[in-house]
C-alpha cells in the first residue's frame, strides 16, 4: 500500500510528539547546553548520550547545523575550550573509554545529521520557543519548593522534591536553581542531600558531578 503525502506527513509529526513526550532529563541539559554554548556541562555527558540527544533535537527540527558565521566571542570562546588543558585531557580520556562500537554509532549519527566533527550546531526558533516553554515550567516547579522551604511545610517540600527529582539537573543547568536554597531544603527536611539524589539513577552524571564539586554546588 502507497502511502499519500498527507499520511507520510502525520505519521512524521506523530513520530516527533513521541519523541518530545519521551525526553529524558539529559536531553533538556544537552538542549540547555547547546543553546547556552555550556561546554564544561556537555563534557560530563557520555558522547553517545550526547549525540543522541542532538539527533532526537534535529529529527524535531528543533536544532540544527549552524549556517552562519559564530559571533567573535562565541568563536573565542569556543578556541579557548579547544585548547584548554580540561578539554584536552577530556579528549584523551573519551578516545581510550569509547568502544569502536560507539565510536562508529557517533559517526552514523554525524553522517545522517550532515555534520562534520568540529561543526556547530544550534538550536531552531522552534527550539528556542520549546526551551522558553520548558524553563517557564522549571521556574515555577522551583518557586514551589523555594515557597515551601520557607513556610517550613516539610510534608509538602519533600512530597514536591520526589515530583520534581529529575528536572533539578535541568534546573542548575538553566540557571534556575539557588545551590544555597536547594542546600537548605534538604537541612529543613533533615535528609542527606547526596544519598538522596544519588538513589534516583536519572540525575547521573550531571548532577552527582556538581555534588562532587569541592566548591559545591554552582
Amino acid at each position: 500500500m502507497i502511502q499519500t503525502d498527507g499520511e507520510h506527513r502525520t505519521d512524521k509529526k506523530e513520530g516527533h510528539e513521541k519523541i518530545l513526550v519521551n525526553l529524558t532529563s539529559i536531553d533538556y541539559i544537552v538542549l540547555a547546553a547547546m543553546h547556552y554554548t555550556d561546554l564544561k556541562t556537555m563534557i560530563k555527558i557520555h558522547p553517545v548520550e550526547l549525540v543522541v540527544s542532538c539527533e532526537k533535537f534535529f529529527d524535531c527540527k528543533l536544532m540544527k547545523k549552524m549556517d552562519r558565521n559564530p559571533s567573535l566571542k562565541l568563536e573565542i570562546k569556543i578556541q579557548n575550550w579547544l585548547n584548554s588543558v580540561e578539554y584536552l585531557q577530556y579528549t584523551k580520556n573519551i578516545n581510550k573509554l569509547l568502544t569502536l562500537e560507539e565510536k562508529q554509532k557517533i559517526r552514523k549519527i554525524y553522517v545522517k545529521l550532515g555534520l562534520k566533527p568540529h561543526d556547530l550546531s544550534e538550536l531552531t526558533n522552534n527550539g528556542v520557543d520549546f526551551l522558553e516553554k520548558k524553563k517557564s515550567e522549571l521556574n515555577q516547579h522551583w518557586n514551589i519548593l523555594v515557597e515551601y522551604n520557607k513556610s517550613k511545610d516539610i510534608i509538602h517540600l519533600k512530597e514536591s522534591m520526589d515530583k520534581f527529582a529529575n528536572s533539578i539537573p535541568i534546573m542548575f543547568t538553566m540557571g534556575i536553581a539557588n545551590g544555597t536554597q536547594f542546600v537548605e531544603m534538604f537541612k529543613t527536611m533533615d535528609i542527606g542531600m547526596y544519598g538522596y539524589m544519588s538513589a534516583n539513577p536519572e540525575i547521573n552524571p550531571i548532577f552527582l558531578d556538581y555534588l562532587n564539586n569541592p566548591n559545591g554546588i554552582p
